[in-house]
């Protein structure tokens, strides 16, 4: 048998991944437009240069529409977490240098 709060844990988990998930589909849609729009910047670039190269007028880019920009929604704190302690190191005691010694 499974008690109420297992459930609600399991619940707030998969939540926690559904917006993990979706912010990452989101990340991959938006780096991939870069991706497109560095692709077709960097080809009207080397159109151009070709054509100056053939001595051909030069040839005007084709107009690419920007894409509407995505909104990501804001992830809710499930739980808050109590802030941790800060510890500081303890000091070791400096080892006292010794000489080797030597036979007479």
């Amino acid at each position: 048998m499974t008690t109420s709060y297992k459930l609600q844990l399991q619940q707030d988990l998969k939540a926690m991944k559904r917006l993990a998930r979706a912010a990452e589909r989101a990340a991959g849609e938006a780096a991939e437009a870069e991706a497109q729009a560095r692709k077709a910047a960097s080809d009207a670039r080397i159109m151009a240069k070709l054509s100056r190269i053939s001595g051909e007028a030069p040839v005007e880019p084709v107009a690419q529409p920007e894409p509407e920009p995505v909104v990501e929604p804001e992830p809710e704190p499930l739980a808050e977490e109590k802030p941790k302690k800060k510890t500081t190191a303890k000091k070791t005691p400096a080892k006292k240098a010794t000489t080797k010694r030597t036979k007479k």
